[in-house]
C-alpha cells in the first residue's frame, strides 16, 4: 500500500464511528474529485461564459444546491482563456458554502475575511455584492498575499482592502460579517491528487485547534451585537470543529444558528468524540461528508453575537 493510500485508510478508520455511512464514505474517499468552478459575473454574463466553456466540455453540469456552481469532466480548466481573464474561478464546491449561507447579511455591508488567501471566498462574496460594500481581506502569511492580490485583480474586485496581519492582533474593527475560514489539517481535501499525504498525530490536531480557537475568539470579541460570525474548516476532525465551537459557546456571548441549503445533503455536528462531551448546541453546525454530495469534506458553523 502506497503512502497516500495509507493516509486515506487512516482517515477512513479514524472517522468510521461518527460518519453516517462508513462503507460509502470509504468508497468516495478513494474516488477522484471532479473539477468545479463558478462564473465570475463581475467579468461576464453567466450564460455567455458557460456557452464558451461548453465548446471544451459539452457535459458541464450545474450543481443543484448552488445556482452558480458547475462541475466539469475536464482537469485543465485552469489553462482556459476564461480562467486567465477571470471569467471563471476554479473552486471546490464546499468552499463556496460559507458565502451562500450568509446571503441575507452580505448586501452592501462591511465584511472581514480573517484568513482570506488565496481569495476564493473573498472573490465569491465580492461577486455576490457586485463590488458594493466593503471587504477587508486579511491574511497572516506574506507568501500568500501575492496570490490573494493576484486573484482580486484577475477577477475585477474593487471593493476589497488587503491587510497582512496575524488576525489575533488585528485592531478591533466593527463589521456586519466576520468570516473565519481557519487554517486546518485539511483532511477533507483527501480526494485531490495533491492533498495532505502524511499521517497526522494528536499533537498536530492540538496545534491547529489552539490556532483556530484563537482566531474565532478574536472575531467573537471584536464583533458588535447582532453581527454574524462564520467559522469553517476543510477537515473531518471534531478537535478542530465541534470542540472549538463548543468552547467558544461557553466563553463568549454568541448564539449558534441552524444552517440549511436546499438540495445539499448534510450531517449534524458531533456532540461526543474520544470521550469528550460537547455542548449539545453544536448539532446545529453543518458537516458535509464526501459521499453525501460527491464533494470533499467540510464543516461550517454560523453564529450571531449577543
Amino acid at each position: 500500500m502506497g503512502a497516500f493510500q495509507t493516509v486515506k485508510q487512516n482517515i477512513i478508520e479514524r472517522y468510521s464511528n461518527i460518519v453516517d455511512n462508513s462503507p460509502k464514505f470509504a468508497k468516495f474517499v478513494n474516488e477522484p474529485l471532479k473539477q468545479s468552478f463558478r462564473v465570475n459575473t463581475l467579468k461576464g454574463e453567466k450564460e455567455e461564459v458557460l456557452e464558451k466553456l461548453k465548446t471544451y466540455d459539452s457535459k458541464i453540469e450545474k450543481v443543484k444546491w448552488n445556482d452558480n456552481a458547475f462541475v466539469s469532466n475536464l482537469t485543465n480548466l485552469g489553462s482556459s482563456i476564461e480562467h486567465f481573464t477571470g471569467q471563471i474561478y476554479i473552486q471546490e464546491l464546499t468552499s463556496m458554502i460559507p458565502p451562500l449561507i450568509v446571503k441575507d447579511v452580505i448586501e452592501e455591508n462591511k465584511i472581514i475575511d480573517c484568513c482570506a488567501a488565496p481569495g476564493s471566498k473573498t472573490t465569491q462574496i465580492a461577486d455576490m455584492m457586485q463590488n458594493r460594500g466593503h471587504i477587508i481581506a486579511n491574511d497572516s502569511r506574506h507568501t500568500r498575499i501575492k496570490s490573494l492580490r493576484g486573484n482580486l485583480d484577475r477577477l475585477g474586485v474593487t471593493n476589497t482592502t488587503v491587510s497582512l496581519r496575524d488576525f489575533k492582533s488585528f485592531p478591533n474593527t466593527k463589521a456586519e460579517l466576520y468570516l473565519v475560514d481557519a487554517p486546518c489539517s485539511s483532511e477533507g481535501t483527501i480526494r485531490k491528487k495533491n492533498a495532505v499525504a502524511r499521517k497526522w498525530k494528536e499533537k498536530d490536531y492540538e496545534r491547529f485547534s489552539k490556532l483556530q480557537k484563537g482566531l474565532l475568539k478574536k472575531a467573537c470579541q471584536m464583533a458588535p451585537k447582532g453581527s454574524t460570525i462564520i467559522y469553517s474548516t476543510c477537515t473531518f476532525s471534531p478537535d478542530e470543529n465541534e470542540k472549538i465551537v463548543s468552547e467558544i459557546l461557553t466563553e463568549e456571548s454568541i448564539d449558534l444558528k441552524r444552517i440549511n441549503l436546499n438540495g445539499l445533503k448534510t450531517g449534524k455536528g458531533i456532540t461526543e468524540w474520544n470521550g469528550q462531551i460537547y455542548d449539545k448546541e453544536v448539532e446545529k453546525c453543518m458537516r458535509i461528508w464526501p459521499h453525501q454530495n460527491d464533494t470533499d469534506g467540510f464543516f461550517v458553523a454560523r453564529m450571531e453575537k449577543c
